[in-house]
């Protein structure tokens, strides 16, 4: 077992050293220690950056990203980071400018107009003058969203990339951070200092109306695209609660619809300053040249109080009852069990639980796809969130079958786990497994740029260095006690999916204790 954890260890250390693995074996007394050499620089007005050298590339995977998502939103103003990030593409007073004193004039009138739209169509006794006037608004609108486009130079901020042979534009919208990011050539990297430090500086909320009805539309997809789309974001609902984890990034259809742009604005004051930002760079850069810009491009941000870190969340309360549904998809069952926050010692220990079960290989597939022939597909999913978590069973059965007996086998190999240990060989196979999926991710720069952007939004980037040893420090008897900790003696929110025209049943049996 030790050799077979300093080889893992070994193994990975060769990844972080951007060797290929074409190298000479490494012998476990010989094993480094695996880190990944990151610089960090804090400028003065407390934005932090980290910087990861590799001479060899022709360019620099660059992102930042603040420490706010959609469970920093309130209640009724979900959403707003999504609708925050679309609108960060839309320039500055600087980028995508045209007539920009014109253009902010008709932005604020569009504000009014888009607000006694707003109180009209509330009313609670519409009228024949009512409609009239609700007609000219409406057309008014119109006319004024055609304006504020023809005053602006749409598109500017991507232009600049293209032109400049960048690659991979894109951000996304979490629960616990946003991010944004772009591959540049290495020659072109202060373009990205200055139009990122922009759009942060100075932002102009462009196009705020159309992009509510993009996301809208968005989430309609993404949503009702999938089969248990809805299902699933109810039963996201059932498990948190109260809970801000409650909502999708999407956000809440009503909210988007009513939401206005200074409430986007203000969320962007709040969790957009400097000290709530990091930058990741990787690739081919000098050290000293990036400090000199961050100094010069993103130093001018203005200085901030932080805002204090939120708490880690109460567990969420046992869901009275399950959600029971006909879906167009598979039967399926899906069991939901409160687990720990990111960095928690026992996150790496339902890792490794997961491992276990995971793949075929794995204890799932071989039960009860193979021997029993009961499922189509099982796995497990250890979800560390900012503030909470959750460890997720899910399966689809074969043909039309009733889902709950996948349920029973479920809980028969959490017993299994839970009274009895995995061997070494077992163990040991599973940690070196992760170990190896993590050393095909860092291996791609951009990869490695959005790892570092998120775990450093979860609470640390040290994460990406120490959690391999602590993936491999976790003994078979840990693993058999979260078993039994967070699963056995746990009750979990219950999801049973049934086929069309299939009788639902009517007192479902009981899960947990």
């Amino acid at each position: 077992m030790a050799a077979a954890r300093s080889l893992a260890l070994a193994f990975f250390s060769v990844a972080l050293s951007g060797v290929t693995a074409g190298g000479a074996a490494v012998g476990p007394e010989e094993a480094p220690a695996a880190r990944l050499a990151v610089d960090e620089l804090e400028l003065a007005n407390g934005m932090r950056f980290l910087l990861v050298e590799r001479p060899q590339a022709s360019s620099v995977a660059a992102g930042w990203a603040a420490r706010a998502g959609s469970v920093d939103e309130r209640p009724g103003q979900t959403g707003v980071s999504h609708v925050l990030e679309h609108l960060l593409f839309k320039g500055s007073r600087t980028v995508s400018a045209r007539r920009l004193d014109a253009e902010l004039d008709l932005l604020a009138d569009l504000d009014r107009v888009a607000l006694e739209i707003e109180k009209l169509e509330t009313k609670s006794k519409p009228s024949a003058k009512t409609g009239r006037r609700l007609e000219a608004l409406q057309e008014r609108f119109g006319e004024l969203q055609q304006e504020a486009r023809e005053a602006a130079f749409l598109g500017e901020f991507s232009l600049f990339y293209s032109q400049a042979g960048a690659t991979g534009l894109n951000a996304h919208t979490l629960e616990d951070l946003t991010m944004f990011y772009v591959t540049v050539p290495a020659e072109k990297l202060e373009l990205w200092f200055w139009l990122e430090s922009d759009r942060l500086l100075q932002p102009v909320f462009r196009e705020f109306y159309k992009e509510k009805l993009v996301i809208a539309e968005e989430r309609r997809l993404r949503i009702g695209s999938e089969p248990t789309g809805k299902l699933d974001e109810a039963f996201r609902r059932l498990f948190w609660g109260d809970l801000p984890y409650s909502w999708l990034p999407l956000g809440e259809p009503q909210d988007i619809r009513s939401l206005s742009r200074s409430a986007v604005r203000e969320f962007f004051e709040r969790h957009f300053s400097a000290p709530n930002l990091t930058a990741v760079l990787v690739g081919n850069f000098d050290a000293e040249r990036v400090a000199e810009l961050a100094k010069r491009y993103f130093g001018r941000l203005p200085a901030a109080t932080p805002a204090p870190r939120p708490p880690a969340l109460e567990r969420p309360a046992p869901a009275p009852e399950p959600l029971i549904a006909h879906c167009e998809c598979p039967p399926q069952v899906q069991l939901r069990y409160p687990s720990v926050p990111f960095r928690h010692p026992d996150s790496y220990r339902l890792q490794v639980l997961a491992g276990l079960l995971n793949g075929r290989a794995g204890r799932l597939y071989r039960s009860l796809v193979l021997d029993q022939k009961l499922a189509y597909t099982a796995s497990v999913l250890q979800h560390p969130l900012r503030r909470s978590g959750s460890f997720l069973f899910t399966a689809e059965a074969r043909g039309d079958a009733d889902p709950r007996p996948l349920e029973d086998a479920w809980l028969k190999e959490v017993e299994r786990l839970a009274e009895e240990p995995p061997d070494g060989d077992e163990l040991a196979r599973v940690q070196n497994q992760i170990t190896a999926d993590a050393y095909r991710r860092l291996r791609d720069t951009e990869a490695l740029m959005r790892q570092l952007l998120i775990y450093d939004g979860l609470g640390d980037w040290r994460h990406i260095n120490d959690w391999p040893e602590r993936v491999l420090a976790v003994s078979a008897a840990e693993v058999a006690d979260v078993a039994r900790r967070y699963l056995r003696a746990a009750r979990p929110a219950r999801a049973l999916y049934f086929r069309e025209g299939t009788p639902l049943p009517t007192a479902p049996r009981a899960t947990g204790p």
